[in-house]
C-alpha cells in the first residue's frame, strides 16, 4: 500500500495549567505574532491549528484587537484552523448541558472569523463519555479523533468504528505512535534542536541563552529560553524519519498516515516546508505532505473499510497500554475535590435555577435581552478546561477558578432572584386581604412534586398572631 503522510502543524494550548492565565497569555500573544508573521511571510507554509478551540483568539485579541482582520483572511483561506470547541473541557467532570455550550459558543467565534473546522479532534480530556459521538454528529461532525481511553487492544489499527450511547456510530482514529505530538518528538526536536525523544534535562552547553529572575520573589519561576536553539541537523533526518515509519508501518488501514508536529504550548516554525522538502528529496519514497486535519479526515471518509475496521462501544475508559495510547491520570477525578463540588454548585444555579426562571419571566414580558448570563456561562466553561477543572494544575490557577465560581454564583443569584420578583409581580392577589403576607411555591423541575420545604418566613411583629 502507498502511504501518504500528513504532516499537521499545531499546538496543544493548555489556557492555564503550568502557568497561571495571565503570564501564559503572554506565552500565547508571543505564539501567535509569531503564527501570524510565518503566514504573511512565508507562503510555503501551508497552515497550523489551534488545537481546536476558539478560546485562544479571543485571549488573544484583547491584547492585540488590530489582528483581527488578518486572522479571519487565514481562516477563510483554510491556513488557519480554529474550533469547533470554545475551549478543551473534561468530558466526565462537567454536565451534559456544559459540553454543548461549549461546542456552541465555540461554533458562534469561528463563525465570526468566517468558518468552522469540523473535525472532531479531541486532544483532552481523560476519557470519552458515552455520548459523544451522538453530541458530535448532531453539530454536523462525522469523524471523531482522540488518544485517552482507547488503546492498541480496543483497537489494534488506528482507524476503528465508534458506537454512542444511542446508536450513533462514527468513524473514528486513535492517531498512532506518541498520538498528538509523534512528528514533533521523532522529526522536529531532532532536526531543530538536535534532541532526542526521551531526551528531559535541557543542556547547558548548547547554543541558547537562558534567562532567570533570581530576587527572593521570583527565584522560584522557571528558566526562560530567550534566545532558543532554532538550528537545522539536516543529518538527522533519514535516520529519524525512518524510525517513525518503522513503528507505525502496522497501524494504518488506510493508506493516510497522520504525524503531529505539535506539543504543549508550542508555535510553528518557519522552518517545517524545508524539513518537509528535503524529506522529499532525501526519501522519495515517502509521499510526505504539508497537510491539515480536514485533509486527512478527507482521505479517512474516502478509503476507510468499515467491513475490516474494529468497533467499541460506549464509554472510552482503557488505560494506556503502549505508546500508541494516552494516560488516564484518574486521580484527577477527585483531585482538589472542593472545585468538583463548586463546578456542580454553579451548573446547579445556572442550569437549573438562573437561566429557565429568566425565560418564564421573559416570556411573561421582563426585559431579559442583557448579557448576564451568557457572561456566567462563559466563566463557567473557562473552568470547565480539562487542566482547570481536573485540578491538577497551579494552586494560582485553582484560586481564579474559585474566583470564577464566585462570579457565576453571584450573576445567577441575582438573574434568578430578578426573576422571582418579576414573577411574583404578575400573580393577581386583589382577592387577598390587606397586610396579608403571600408565599409563591416555585417548582424549578418539569413534573409534579410535593413537600416538605424548609422555609424562613419573617412576620412583622404587630401582624403576628402568636407574639406576645
Amino acid at each position: 500500500m502507498k502511504r501518504i503522510f500528513h504532516v499537521i502543524s499545531n499546538t496543544h494550548w493548555d489556557r492555564e495549567w503550568r502557568y497561571p492565565y495571565q503570564k501564559n497569555r503572554q506565552m500565547l500573544v508571543k505564539m501567535m505574532d509569531n503564527l501570524l508573521d510565518i503566514l504573511e511571510n512565508e507562503p510555503d507554509y501551508k497552515a497550523f491549528h489551534l488545537d481546536s478551540q476558539s478560546v485562544v483568539l479571543t485571549d488573544y485579541l484583547e491584547i492585540r484587537p488590530e489582528k483581527k482582520a488578518q486572522i479571519s483572511q487565514y481562516v477563510n483561506e483554510k491556513r488557519l484552523f480554529i474550533g469547533p470547541w470554545f475551549i478543551l473541557p473534561d468530558e466526565f467532570m462537567v454536565s451534559g448541558e456544559n459540553l454543548i455550550r461549549n461546542l456552541l459558543l465555540g461554533h458562534k467565534i469561528c463563525r465570526e472569523f468566517g468558518r468552522v473546522s469540523k473535525v472532531g479532534y479531541s486532544p483532552f480530556s481523560w476519557g470519552q463519555i458515552s455520548q459523544l459521538p451522538q453530541i458530535y454528529t448532531g453539530f454536523g461532525i462525522d469523524v471523531i479523533m482522540f488518544y485517552r481511553g482507547i488503546n492498541s487492544l480496543d483497537s489494534p489499527k488506528a482507524e476503528f468504528l465508534w458506537e454512542g450511547a444511542d446508536g450513533t456510530v462514527v468513524l473514528a482514529s486513535r492517531f498512532s505512535t506518541m498520538p498528538r505530538y509523534n512528528f514533533y518528538f521523532y522529526v522536529y526536536r531532532p532536526v531543530i534542536h538536535n534532541e532526542i525523544p526521551d531526551m528531559v534535562a535541557h543542556p547547558w552547553d548548547n547554543h541558547e541563552i537562558s534567562f532567570h529572575l533570581t530576587d527572593p520573589e521570583r527565584v522560584g519561576h522557571d528558566y526562560a529560553m530567550i534566545e532558543a536553539e532554532d538550528g537545522y541537523y539536516k543529518e538527522n533526518i533519514r535516520p529519524w524519519v525512518q524510525k517513525l515509519i518503522d513503528e507505525q508501518v502496522n497501524d494504518f488501514t488506510t493508506p493516510h498516515v497522520i504525524w503531529m508536529e505539535g506539543h504543549d504550548s508550542s508555535g510553528p516554525n518557519r522552518k517545517t516546508p524545508k524539513i518537509i522538502r528535503d524529506i522529499q528529496k532525501m526519501m522519495p519514497e515517502v509521499d510526505v505532505r504539508h497537510s491539515t486535519l480536514e485533509d486527512y479526515v478527507a482521505g479517512l471518509k474516502a478509503d476507510a473499510d468499515p467491513k475490516v475496521l474494529s468497533r467499541v462501544k460506549g464509554e472510552r475508559r482503557s488505560a494506556q497500554f503502549d505508546r500508541r495510547s494516552g494516560n488516564l491520570y484518574g486521580y484527577i477525578t477527585s483531585a482538589r475535590m472542593y472545585l468538583k463540588q463548586a463546578n456542580f454548585q454553579s451548573e446547579r444555579l445556572l442550569e437549573k435555577y438562573a437561566e429557565p426562571f429568566n425565560t418564564l419571566a421573559g416570556i411573561y414580558g421582563l426585559n431579559i435581552g442583557d448579557e448576564y448570563l451568557n457572561i456566567a456561562w462563559r466563566k463557567l466553561l473557562e473552568n470547565s478546561a480539562h487542566d482547570s477543572i481536573g485540578g491538577c494544575s497551579l494552586d494560582t490557577v485553582h484560586a481564579d477558578m474559585m474566583n470564577r465560581y464566585k462570579q457565576i454564583n453571584e450573576i445567577a443569584d441575582g438573574v434568578f432572584e430578578r426573576a422571582c420578583q418579576y414573577l411574583a409581580r404578575q400573580l393577581d392577589l386583589s382577592h387577598a386581604p390587606a397586610h396579608s403576607i403571600h408565599i409563591h411555591a416555585l417548582n424549578p423541575v418539569q413534573f409534579k412534586t410535593d413537600g416538605p420545604f424548609e422555609l424562613y418566613v419573617d412576620i412583622p411583629e404587630k401582624y403576628d398572631k402568636g407574639s406576645v
